[in-house]
């Protein structure tokens, strides 16, 4: 087995910011876009639950998830937070260009110690940051903690391979076209990678279902469950 090995907990420079969005993310963006928001309308209704859902998007990076949920959908209100200052000035850019300013709002917050009250929103999502964090049960746990009850945890990223081989096809397969950086980038995103067992651990000791974590793709595993 491969073991993890971590890489920056945070993209914190220019050049850093606009590579990574530069990286044709559209089909896993679109995916999951798609999947938060069939997951979202079969939530059960309830007396907190506003007309409009508020949503938390956790490590945003340059807000493509929340852009192209905008696009599907009014319906929504976004919060989408991510620790990077270069990050959130692409993600501005990028809201500003797709005219979605009126549902997505940008702040600068680490995802450790989210700056809001239990409960307070109707979903949380969140693309590719556990992989970013040495202690990933702290994001969780914060994530679980600012979800209402009744709320829907929709949480995606990389799954770890197996050996470096495997490490090697899937970054042959995926990052096609993309440069020596952008390549580096993901090898190493997959390399700080979980695996599914480590989800599941995670998950038992948050006192989840570890049932709620599967393999969704050769590359991601998914988190899709209501809070109690």
């Amino acid at each position: 087995m491969l073991s993890r090995t971590l890489e920056p907990e945070v993209m914190d420079t220019q050049h850093e910011a606009v590579d990574y969005d530069s990286m044709d993310h559209t089909a896993v963006n679109q995916s999951f876009s798609q999947e938060f928001l069939s997951a979202l309308s079969r939530q059960p209704l309830s007396g907190k639950q506003a007309s409009v859902p508020s949503v938390l998007d956790v490590g945003t990076g340059t807000a493509r998830i929340p852009i192209a949920i905008g696009r599907q959908t009014d319906t929504v209100r976004i919060i989408a937070v991510d620790l990077s200052a270069p990050m959130l000035q692409v993600a501005q850019r990028n809201v500003i260009a797709a005219g979605l300013q009126r549902l997505i709002k940008l702040e600068q917050v680490d995802a450790k110690g989210l700056p809001y009250t239990d409960g307070q929103f109707d979903a949380v999502i969140s693309n590719s940051i556990v992989h970013h964090i040495p202690q990933p049960i702290h994001v969780l746990r914060e994530m679980l903690r600012v979800l209402r009850a009744g709320g829907l945890l929709f949480v995606r990223d990389l799954l770890r391979p197996t050996d470096a081989a495997s490490v090697d096809t899937i970054v042959e397969q995926h990052a096609e076209g993309a440069n020596a950086h952008q390549r580096q980038l993901f090898e190493q995103s997959l390399h700080a990678a979980l695996t599914l067992g480590e989800v599941r651990d995670l998950l038992r000791e948050l006192g989840w279902p570890p049932e709620s974590v599967s393999q969704s793709s050769d590359r991601h595993w998914t988190i899709s469950v209501l809070k109690p």
